[in-house]
This record gives C-alpha cells, sequence and structure tokens, in this order.
C-alpha cells in the first residue's frame, strides 16, 4: 500500500514537470511568433514621390516615359494665306518660323513625342535648306512633301540636295504618299496633310532609327516654375522676320503666362517663350523656275552665331547663341546656359543684314 502511494507521488511529479515544460515551451513559442511579426508589420516603406519625369523640348512634367530617349519630329509647314489656319498649329512642342521667298514664311513644326502628333499636321510644303539644318540641331526626323533643288550653276543649293549632304532621315509626302492625304476643305497645293498616327509606322517601314544620339540633340534648360527672366517688361512683342515680311504680334496674358499670337494664323495660338534668333540671310535668285523663264528668290539663313532676344513670362531679356558641332546653344550675358519657362516656343527667324526687327512695348 505505501508503494502504491509513492507511485503515485512519483507520477504527479512527473506530470506537474510535463505541464511545466510544456507552458514553458508554448511560451518561448509565443515570444518568438510575437517578435517577429512586428518586424514583417513594421517593415519600412518608401515614401518618395515618384521622379516625374520633363519633356525635353518645353520642360514640362509628367512626359510620356516611353518618348525619353527617342528622336523628335520635325514637319515643314505651309504658312501662306490659303493655308491659313494650319491644322492642329496648337500642338507642336517648338515653332520655328523663317524667311523662304518673297516675304513668303514658312514653319519647321517640332514634336518631341513621336507617338503623340495629331491625326493631320499641316499642310506640308517642300524642304528647303534651312529647315533641313534646324531640325538637324535635334536629331529629329525630317518629314516634308517635295522640295527644292539645286539651280544648274550651283549658286543656290536645294532642300533636296541639303537632305542628302547632311544625310538627314526624311519621309516625303511625294514619294510616301500613304503617310499623308489631301483635305476636303482647302484647295491644293495647301492641303496636304501628314497623317500624325502613321509616323510610327513610317519609321517602321523606312527603318529609320528611332533612338536619339545625344550628341547630336540640342538640349534646352528650363526653369521650374513661371520665371521673370529679367527686370524688364514686355508685355507686347512685334516681330518682323524681314523687312519684307508681315509682322508678328504677341500679347502677354498674365493670368496664363503666355504670349498669345491673335490673328497672324487665323487662330488664337499661344506660347510660354518667345525666341528671335538674328542670323544672317542671303537672297539667291534661281532663274528660268520650274523651266517658266521666271526667276524665283529663295532665302537661306546662315547658322553660326548670333544675338537673340528671349520673351517669356512678361519679360524679355537680349542673350547669345552659336553653333558647335552641329548643336545649337543659347547662353547669357555672362555665359551662362539661358533657361527658358516651361511651355512651348516660337522661334522666330530674324534676317540680321536684311531689316529683321522686334519692337517691345
Amino acid at each position: 500500500m505505501k508503494l502504491d502511494k509513492k507511485k503515485k507521488i512519483i507520477i504527479a511529479v512527473v506530470a506537474v514537470v510535463v505541464i511545466i515544460a510544456v507552458a514553458i515551451g508554448a511560451y518561448f513559442a509565443l515570444s518568438k511568433k510575437d517578435n517577429s511579426e512586428p518586424e514583417q508589420e513594421f517593415t519600412d516603406v518608401s515614401t518618395e514621390a515618384p521622379v516625374s519625369v520633363k519633356n525635353p523640348l518645353t520642360g514640362e512634367a509628367d512626359y510620356n516615359k516611353d518618348a525619353i530617349g527617342k528622336r523628335p519630329i520635325s514637319v515643314v509647314v505651309e504658312n501662306s494665306p490659303g493655308a491659313r489656319p494650319q491644322y492642329n498649329i496648337d500642338t507642336p512642342d517648338i515653332i520655328v518660323e523663317g524667311e523662304v521667298e518673297g516675304g513668303e514664311t514658312r514653319m519647321l513644326w517640332i514634336y518631341s513625342d513621336m507617338t503623340a502628333l495629331p491625326k493631320q499636321v499641316g499642310p506640308t510644303r517642300s524642304a528647303r535648306p534651312s529647315f533641313v539644318e534646324f531640325s538637324k540641331f535635334f536629331d529629329s526626323v525630317y518629314v516634308h512633301f517635295g522640295g527644292s533643288h539645286s539651280s544648274d550653276d550651283g549658286s543656290y543649293v536645294g532642300g533636296y540636295e541639303t537632305i542628302n549632304k547632311l544625310d538627314v532621315d526624311d519621309i516625303d509626302g511625294i514619294k510616301a504618299g500613304s503617310y499623308f492625304k489631301r483635305t476636303k476643305d482647302k484647295k491644293s497645293p495647301h492641303n496636304a496633310v501628314l497623317l500624325g498616327d502613321k509616323i510610327v509606322k513610317a519609321l517602321d517601314d523606312k527603318k529609320i532609327r528611332k533612338d536619339v544620339k545625344e550628341k547630336n540633340f540640342s538640349k534646352l534648360s528650363f526653369y521650374d516654375e513661371l520665371t521673370p527672366v529679367s527686370s524688364t517688361a514686355c508685355n507686347n512683342i512685334e516681330v518682323k522676320i524681314s523687312k519684307i515680311t508681315p509682322t508678328h504680334k504677341l500679347k502677354y496674358n498674365s493670368e496664363k503666362g503666355v504670349y498669345v499670337n491673335e490673328s497672324d494664323y487665323k487662330t488664337p495660338v499661344s506660347f510660354s517663350n518667345v525666341i528671335v534668333l538674328y542670323a544672317d540671310s542671303k537672297y539667291i535668285d534661281k532663274d528660268n523656275y520650274k523651266g517658266s523663264g521666271k526667276t524665283e528668290t529663295y532665302l537661306n539663313y546662315n547658322f553660326s552665331s548670333g544675338k537673340g532676344q528671349l520673351a517669356s513670362a512678361g519679360t524679355i531679356v537680349d542673350f547669345n547663341w552659336k553653333v558647335e558641332n552641329g548643336i545649337i546653344k543659347f547662353t547669357d550675358a555672362n555665359g551662362n546656359e539661358l533657361k527658358l519657362n516651361p511651355g512651348k516656343s516660337w522661334i522666330g527667324l530674324a534676317s540680321a543684314n536684311h531689316g529683321g526687327t522686334v519692337t517691345v512695348e
């Protein structure tokens, strides 16, 4: 009887030990679990804001990331009375305008994102040497509808010959008609438009390089937000490309921070930056134009260096420009990179030796 009682005591002790061991094991298991959970729950999560990609031609944010590192598209657009109002003139990132002949101007519309062109761009017109050269400053693909040819005596080098000489990738509406069409609301030759939504297919079909060569791309510098470029006010600006061209009149809209051209294109167009480049020009007579027996006088610009004026944010400043190794550079009076304000730009090629002028109020 004594032995049974002793066994019962031993069994009870063993049971207590087991219970204690289980309890201790459970405690440590729970402790380990509790200690590990906060590590997962409170793991640091980055709160940095996503980087906003900026358009290299406008300095504006929220740019298409897929367009970074891709080539711009430059389109030659007519500006004779029969072409106005042009189709989607409010869409290019940059509009370059210069004289071509007889006091008539022509434009080069530059788009940074080749996938963002509108369905109709134009009316497109023929290639001219100065516009071919300017398009090359941005390593862009040059789009035109026909082109001028060199004179027999060699006094004039044509648009086609300049394309070949400078080895410029181009799309010609005369030779690649499937990417162009004639509209019905304007008369020929003022109605040939580029089908902008087909430009990428055109590059693929013609096996044209899409990636930009950085060394061939003129980089522009921008402020982060609207900033006066000087202390000199510029509420109205009038620009004459040459003494025989019409006067462009632009008025500053302080609420929107843009200069508005109300009537020159038969539709209002606004720009954050009005840039005037003074460049020497040369008139060249081409006799027996297209076998007509008449003389056609062309104008070419010399893109080497010169002065300029920038109107932006209701102010105006003088600057210098020069072309080095195929790149055009804008610098301020101290030799620093000229800064533009974010937004679209109009660049007027003012003939420095043939009456190009700017009037400011």
